[in-house]
């Protein structure tokens, strides 16, 4: 930093200056902090400096500079949507759980008063995080990217000039295509058992590099994969359109990446949403959700501008073919007590609420030796879990956190284990299947929105309801009365691994014959002229035999 940026009377505006030019060459905690000094002396634009430096520090990995620049923002009397914003999800990510509460009561009560910006404030996928009433999910106007369709364009899409062929065409549109990410985990042998006879299958990819890097193989193996990354909206519009697709499916929706705009541009007669977001996802031009009976109860219909495709068993593709089980790993190799009752969590920290904490602690209180192994990393997190805990009446001794680790090792760790927690109001998705297919029994409770009924609707789909509880209470009766019969416990886990080869949840052929007759039934309403409507699609005979084990067998690395 040059001698005149030191001085304390500089100008503004030149620290702005300077602050805009580390910007522009990628020096970003210089320029994170030149604009934390100009935001002291331009007092006009101080909230804007100071998330903007806040978002800097961000990207930088400061999370703890980030949180105390965010917090400076938000304190400031007037309520700024993007500082709130910003100072949310720092507090989400960093599991500052008084602060999450206080704020969480601030922005119900805004939203109470029917203020407009109030619904503004988080993104999408923040939103969930907090909120499983459905109606107020379905007044949230913020988008993750691009801005909303209108009934115009809409109708543009829905009237353009198509004609249908022998097959059906399907596009799927993405950023997650890798055999690593966890999307893909779920879906990649859908993509690869489509019936060739009857669709015509092509994936249009805007995956970022470090994606694919990650990606071990299978990835080449995907059908007809389009490179769109380095394509604008028009250029990326039209060559998808030169496909002349039947149905486009969005597995994005208020997610990372997500290409709004693109989808919204119109690229087929029938646009669907799937997988990506638990949820309507306001403003994105979609006919349809993919869905099912128990994430999308009759009740839910009037919180979605799609139509609900329910499937019959279960909304969530499974991979069972390319999807490692290895065997278990010991819980002396991993530092936990041989003696002790073993709750498990792996869900991402953001994940973890106040009353998720606060049900945990129940339950561990119903449990007296139990401990808590939870996925939480950084010093920062796991001191304010710690510390929340331990207000509940938790000894810190009781919990053990665990790193992020490799696939095929994380589902050898987790047979370790005696029992699952859930999060609430945002359960596990990929995060309770990958538990289910592990072995181990996961408890929940039933929800009130798409987002909290998932880990319901995955194990009635592996034939284990009687893991679902009514109410928190009831799941804290559960656990314990779990803990104190280890033989009626032993007899849903021999269950949990029996069921793994034969029940719906991991069943990927079956769940592939109802995706594609969801499919039929929207092509045959638009070639009948008929506008969009819910659809439950019947189910297939139940399978008598077990289907193939995985392809991949492999010990933990």
């Amino acid at each position: 930093m040059s001698p005149q940026l030191k001085s304390a009377t500089i100008d503004g505006n030149c620290l702005l200056l300077a602050a805009q030019c580390h910007v522009k060459l990628e020096q970003k905690r210089e320029a994170a902090e030149l604009y934390v000094r100009a935001a002291d002396k331009l007092p006009q634009n101080k909230i804007m400096l100071l998330v903007m430096a806040a978002r800097l520090f961000v990207q930088t990995k400061n999370n703890a500079a980030a949180l105390d620049v965010a917090r400076r923002a938000a304190s400031i009397e007037t309520y700024n949507i993007e500082a709130q914003n910003t100072y949310r999800r720092l507090i989400r990510d960093q599991l500052v759980f008084d602060e999450i509460e206080a704020s969480d009561k601030i922005l119900v009560e805004g939203m109470a008063s029917r203020d407009p910006a109030f619904f503004a404030v988080d993104d999408p996928y923040e939103h969930m995080l907090w909120c499983a009433d459905e109606a107020i999910n379905s007044r949230q106007t913020k988008m993750a990217a691009g801005s909303a369709f209108t009934p115009q364009s809409r109708l543009s899409r829905r009237t353009m000039s198509h004609k249908f062929g022998e097959k059906i065409r399907i596009g799927y549109l993405s950023a997650d295509f890798s055999d690593q990410h966890p999307t893909m985990r779920l879906f990649q042998s859908v993509l690869l058992g489509h019936d060739q006879a009857r669709f015509d299958i092509h994936l249009f990819c805007h995956t970022d590099i470090e994606t694919i890097g990650m990606d071990q193989g299978l990835r080449q193996t995907y059908p007809n994969l389009h490179g769109i990354k380095d394509m604008d909206d028009n250029t990326a519009r039209a060559y998808i359109r030169s496909f002349d697709l039947d149905i486009l499916v969005d597995l994005k929706g208020h997610t990372k990446d997500v290409r709004a705009d693109l989808i919204n541009s119109g690229l087929a007669p029938v646009q669907v949403a799937y997988l990506g977001f638990p949820g309507s996802a306001y403003g994105i031009d979609c006919d349809y959700i993919v869905s099912d009976p128990i994430v999308t109860p009759d009740s839910t219909r009037p919180y979605y501008h799609e139509k609900l495709c329910r499937l019959p068993e279960c909304y969530q593709a499974n991979d069972n073919r390319y999807r490692p089980l290895p065997s278990p790993l010991s819980r002396a190799s991993l530092g936990l007590p041989e003696d002790a009752f073993v709750l498990a969590s792996f869900n991402v920290s953001r994940k973890v609420s106040p009353n998720t904490v606060r049900i945990w602690a129940r339950v561990m209180m119903a449990i007296p030796n139990s401990i808590l192994w939870m996925l939480c990393t950084g010093e920062a997190r796991r001191s304010q879990l710690l510390d929340f805990m331990q207000r509940q009446g938790i000894a810190t001794d009781r919990i053990y956190f665990a790193d992020a680790a490799n696939y095929a090792p994380h589902i050898a760790r987790l047979q370790a284990a005696d029992l699952g927690l859930d999060t609430y109001p945002y359960n596990g998705h990929t995060t309770t299947s990958d538990k289910l297919w592990a072995g181990l029994p996961v408890i929940t409770f039933k929800g009130s929105n798409f987002a909290s009924r998932v880990s319901e609707s995955l194990l009635t789909a592996l034939g284990a309801p009687e893991l679902v509880a009514d109410d928190p209470d009831a799941m804290v009766d559960l656990a314990a009365s779990l803990a104190r019969d280890p033989a009626r416990l032993g007899a849903i886990r021999q269950k949990i691994a029996d069921n793994r080869f034969t029940a719906p949840l991991f069943d990927t052929e079956r769940f592939t014959r109802h995706l594609e007759r969801a499919y039929e039934l929207m092509v045959e309403r638009q070639k009948a002229g008929l506008e969009p409507d819910h659809i439950d699609v019947t189910a297939l005979p139940p399978r008598v035999t077990p289907f193939a084990p995985p392809l991949i067998a492999v010990h933990p690395q």
